[in-house]
């Protein structure tokens, strides 16, 4: 055999084991999210029948539509909830494209069919308004932020709001809050006052957690330091805190004179110690330490994908 002909089949080889890996890959996350979708819509579900429909405590979106419509008509509130969610959905794989895709629909699925045939069988906690609206709110919350984890939503009021801001240039922001605002009147309507303030409690609940799934696993701190000593504040932050620095130069505005600005991302327990760092070799340091709600690359998360 000529070496062009080996040097083709080793292309070709090389070419099979690249696409066999990709594909298993793609499957393996395929896989994890399906499993984070299941997962997440297993505690809305839950969230749902034992903790917020039993006491009125609505969760904001389609599922409090849903609610309402239990009240009205009893008709089944999963059911209710995917038979409003699937022409948005569908009109929002059309006009805004894949990331309302199969995803998308299943999650949504999935989550309403949990809360229909959950509702039988698991107990419900009421009478015991700090219980069902605190663990109400974060099971909730957990499962959203499960959903999101996946590069999925489980529909709701975000596709109209999205809707609105392609075809009339209306903001998300604006038409989701008017969307609350307007749910949460009508959960004082349906339910009285005090359900529609649970509800607030729940929805704030919701988001802290969801914000917590989203950026809490690579949260951390970002710290810009001014010193006359950066080699020593630099060597004791490599070596201690097996962090990296970046090294930046700069020129103070009054005096004129050359600064060092070192940079670093460190995670929140390393604050008290980047602290004593720098006071150690530099006393007359400044510092500036703010949070951050995504650190990613070396040392902290990985930067492989972003959401949505």
């Amino acid at each position: 055999m000529s070496p062009t002909a080996i040097g083709d089949a080793v292309r070709r080889f090389n070419r099979r084991i690249l696409l066999r890996t990709r594909f298993g890959n793609l499957t393996g996350r395929l896989l994890f999210d399906v499993v984070l979708i299941l997962t997440g819509s297993l505690c809305m579900a839950l969230s749902v029948d034992i903790f917020l429909n039993p006491n009125n405590v609505v969760p904001g979106g389609f599922t409090a539509l849903a609610m309402f419509a239990n009240r009205l008509w009893g008709w089944p509130v999963g059911t209710t909830l995917f038979v409003m969610n699937l022409p948005f959905l569908l009109i929002g794989m059309r006009v805004l494209g894949i990331q309302f895709g199969p995803k998308t629909l299943f999650a949504a699925t999935a989550s309403a069919l949990a809360i229909d045939w959950l509702a039988p069988h698991v107990p419900t906690v009421q009478g015991e308004p700090v219980l069902y609206t605190l663990y109400g709110g974060l099971l909730y919350g957990l499962g959203m932020g499960l959903v999101f984890r996946a590069n999925a939503t489980t529909g709701g009021t975000e596709i109209p709001a999205k809707l609105l801001e392609h075809y009339f240039g209306i903001r998300m922001s604006s038409s989701l809050l008017a969307m609350d605002v307007a749910i949460l009147a009508l959960a004082a309507f349906f339910f009285g006052l005090a359900p529609a303030l649970y509800a607030l409690i729940a929805v704030w609940v919701m988001a802290r957690v969801i914000d917590a799934l989203e950026t809490g696993l690579t949260a951390g701190n970002t710290a810009f330091i001014i010193t006359l000593n950066p080699a020593e504040v630099s060597a004791g932050i490599m070596a201690r805190l097996e962090r990296g620095v970046t090294v930046l130069r700069g020129e103070g505005a009054y005096t004129g004179a050359e600064r060092t600005m070192l940079f670093t991302a460190v995670n929140r327990r390393q604050v008290p110690e980047l602290r004593e760092i720098v006071r150690q070799a530099d006393p007359d340091a400044f510092v500036v330490i703010s949070p951050s709600n995504e650190v990613l690359g070396e040392g902290f998360k990985p930067l492989t994908r972003t959401r949505r």
